[in-house]
């Protein structure tokens, strides 16, 4: 199977792009670690200026770099990964007139698995108080540990999302917007 880092598209100008100005004591990397969220504020509210951007994509765009999905997106992935992704309830709200855009959420990806394969892909290591860190500029995944997921991230590198060419193909069925793909090499 072929698999995709998730992206956000960013070509269009006039998408709206988001601020969360009280995110409730999350912090911005909270919610890339890959484990599940059970004391969710739903207070949390992103605003957004429709003169700076009035087009609403699927895939939002954010100061926290949270993955905001809508409701479409949602039941997709849901459908194809049942439990891959929680998903946690937010507002947002036009600046300007304060409507609300409903349904949307932040997709909190829990399925990680460990299937980077180091001697196939082209990184840096770098430390910092002990701890090594890994900048990774070309992925190349282990198939084998992926299993039957379709939507996940890795071990030891939570921040990036993948996915499975079936994801990136019903979100191109659907016209699910604000996406884009970087296919990563694959090994059994």
């Amino acid at each position: 199977m072929r698999y995709f880092k998730l992206l956000k598209d960013c070509t269009n100008e006039r998408e709206i792009f988001c601020l969360c100005e009280n995110p409730f004591g999350w912090e911005q990397y909270e919610l890339s670690e890959g484990k599940q969220i059970s004391s969710w504020n739903e207070k949390i509210t992103f605003y957004f200026n429709p003169i700076e951007g009035n087009q609403v994509s699927n895939y939002i765009h954010n100061n926290l770099s949270w993955f905001i999905v809508s409701p479409l997106f949602e039941t997709i992935l849901n459908e194809i990964d049942n439990g891959g992704v929680q998903f946690l309830p937010i507002n947002i709200i036009n600046k300007e007139n304060d409507s609300s855009i409903l349904g949307y959420s932040v997709g909190n990806v829990v399925n990680v698995v460990d299937a980077i394969n180091y001697e196939k892909s082209t990184y840096s290591v770098f430390e910092l108080d002990d701890d090594k860190f890994y900048d990774i500029s070309k992925y190349t995944l282990n198939e084998n540990e992926i299993k039957d997921k379709h939507i996940f991230k890795l071990k030891g590198d939570e921040i990036p999302i993948f996915v499975s060419g079936l994801v990136k193909e019903l979100i191109e069925k659907n016209n699910i917007t604000g996406c884009d793909f970087l296919e990563v090499e694959v090994t059994p």
